[in-house]
């Protein structure tokens, strides 16, 4: 069974995982998210894996870590995550496994995996593709380096807008999609009626500089945080979706 992952995109450019194949570990299964489907509105996550391998695209350097494309958290014998788990543990999953399993569990759990480059289908982008997931039969399994953070354990990005609540505390904006650009030749546009390629020049030409600016008005970082998302939504397109069942 084939997975999409890729390493995301927030700037012009990005570096997709070499090929590889060989050893690799959970470290993380992300929070559920909304997603967009044929189906409608899910709540999906994804499964991160550290490979055996260094990379020095990161600061400070560490193991790189490759993500599975979102998945329903369904056990249903046709589901996307039931699949994926027969190919990781090489057997069917035990009545046990199937009617109730923490997903948290799966973390450390070493697997072996073969990592190939495929094009997204617009042609625009190299993606790495898990191509097979087998469990670990030989040798010294990989442990988890410990440098990956996982993600409901990191604080918001300061490109992140908030809302201020009376009681003090925040909250994510929830919608960014009317968010006007303030700059450039879209200058009054709001960001949802932007062409997936006006986003994308935005995000090559403008947001690098603007994310590192000292100066960074609510302006910036609101249109910084819009364009992040739709870099997100473009992706997603790129990737097939696990699911193929409309439960």
């Amino acid at each position: 069974m084939g997975i999409t992952v890729s390493t995301k995109q927030t700037g012009g450019t990005f570096t997709p995982c070499p090929e590889y194949t060989g050893r690799a570990v959970c470290v993380d299964i992300t929070p559920l998210k909304a997603y967009e489907t044929e189906y409608g509105t899910k709540q999906k996550f994804k499964i991160a894996f550290e490979l055996d391998m260094i990379d020095k695209t990161r600061t400070p350097v560490q193991p790189w870590v490759v993500m599975t494309a979102p998945m329903t958290a369904s056990l249903h014998e046709k589901a996307g995550l039931t699949k994926f788990l027969k190919d990781w543990h090489g057997r069917a999953l035990t009545a046990e496994e199937t009617t109730s399993l923490n997903l948290d569990s799966l973390i450390g759990r070493p697997a072996t995996v073969v990592i190939v480059h495929e094009l997204s289908k617009d042609g625009t982008k190299t993606f790495s593709n898990i191509k097979l997931i087998m469990p670990h039969k030989t040798g010294e399994a990989l442990k988890p380096s410990g440098l990956w953070i996982r993600m409901e354990d990191r604080p918001p990005k300061d490109d992140q807008v908030t809302t201020i609540i009376p009681d003090g505390s925040t909250k994510r904006s929830p919608d960014l999609s009317s968010t006007q650009v303030h700059v450039g030749k879209f200058k009054g546009v709001a960001i949802s009626e932007l062409t997936d390629d006006a986003v994308q020049g935005l995000a090559e030409r403008w947001l690098p500089k603007a994310k590192i600016s000292p100066g960074k008005t609510q302006e910036d970082i609101q249109l910084i945080a819009a364009i992040n998302e739709r870099l997100e939504q473009i992706n997603a397109k790129n990737q097939p979706d696990f699911d193929d069942v409309p439960f």
